[in-house]
């Protein structure tokens, strides 16, 4: 019998696993400074992970999320209460906590049984608020605005405490997270939830039950989401509630929209491209163009994150992963290119 992923290409696998093992060796090898890379490399994985999760949600089953940065704080705090307050082992927190984080997912979803749109946009953003305030509110655990030091995470008596030692554990779950995403979106899931995305009605219709899928698509977005807190929390080992506004929300946004919406490859490449222009081309330009305009850094950030949308709705809707697929079609029919036969 065949298997269900006979057809499907695996092997970009391998691959993709010793670039992964090999990029710090060469950062470490031209730069002394490699220590601030190795930084934003596990920044730029940690929201990866939560930008797949955002993807199948907003991407493939067409909901839309505004409050994102809610379960990434939940799924961060639940991990650094459970963890250094009530003395679970980090291994266990990386189970539970995410399952925990997809039940606020699943409450969350269920207005998406009846509001769509703008509204179901509203009522999402509107969690993000409320995940804010309880973490306030909760302040015996979390010492509110204060802030709450995080301890490093600690995996079979081995204790992460670098960022190059964090480098390849949160790599490890990215990659396997990629992974599992591609094979779930080309399963029976993925193809209803593209359904609902594509018509409700026609979903309907073909048998897809709408209440199942959506709570399902959004109990996995919350779950990665809150994956993605747990190492967010432990690598950083310092959370505090202004890591989580509703900015963060509409950053994950422009990630999925710049790296391709509907595509687990677009959601990393859009997540590394936004996390290293933010820590890296913004900072070394700020200078240059305080020089010509007389604005914040802030404000340089926004003008600059506030273009690139702009400019790629307008000019790419199908983000960076569109530009690759065009560019690996192009070189599939070179030389016999349509548009050089006939000049």
């Amino acid at each position: 019998m065949k298997s269900r992923y006979a057809d499907e290409n695996l092997s970009w696998i391998a691959p993709l696993v010793l670039l992964v093992i090999a990029i710090p060796f060469l950062i470490r090898g031209v730069t002394f400074s490699y220590r601030y890379y190795l930084y934003v490399l596990n920044i730029a994985g940690i929201y990866t992970i939560l930008a797949v999760g955002l993807d199948i949600l907003s991407g493939y089953t067409g909901l839309i999320s505004l409050g994102h940065a809610g379960f990434f704080a939940i799924g961060a705090y639940t991990s650094a209460v459970l963890v250094d307050q009530a003395g679970i082992p980090f291994g266990l927190s990386l189970i539970i906590t995410p399952i925990i984080t997809g039940f606020f997912g699943l409450v969350v979803g269920f207005p998406a049984l009846r509001v769509s749109g703008m509204y179901l946009g509203l009522t999402t953003m509107g969690f993000g608020f409320i995940a804010r305030r309880l973490i306030i509110a909760l302040r015996a655990w979390t010492e509110g605005s204060a802030g709450l030091e995080v301890s490093n995470p600690v995996l079979f008596g081995f204790e992460f405490a670098s960022d190059w030692a964090n480098y390849f554990l949160i790599f490890t779950f990215v990659v396997a997270v990629v992974v599992v995403a591609r094979r779930v979106m080309n399963s029976k899931i993925g193809r209803a939830f593209m359904a609902i995305r594509d018509s409700e009605r026609a979903a309907e219709a073909a048998g897809v039950n709408l209440t199942r899928y959506k709570l399902l698509a959004f109990f996995m977005s919350a779950v990665l989401a809150g994956l993605a807190g747990v190492l967010f929390a432990h690598t950083m080992r310092f959370i505090s509630t202004d890591h989580f506004d509703i900015l963060l929300s509409i950053y994950f946004i422009i990630m999925i929209l710049v790296g391709g919406v509907g595509s687990i490859y677009g959601a990393v490449l859009g997540s590394v491209f936004i996390v290293l222009l933010d820590f890296l081309l913004i900072p070394a330009f700020k200078d240059w163009m305080a020089l010509f305009v007389a604005i914040e850094v802030a404000d340089i950030q926004s003008l600059i994150f506030g273009l690139i949308m702009f400019l790629f709705i307008i000019f790419q809707p199908m983000g960076l992963y569109g530009v690759w697929l065009k560019m690996r079609i192009y070189w599939k029919l070179f030389p016999f290119n349509p548009k050089k036969r006939f000049t």
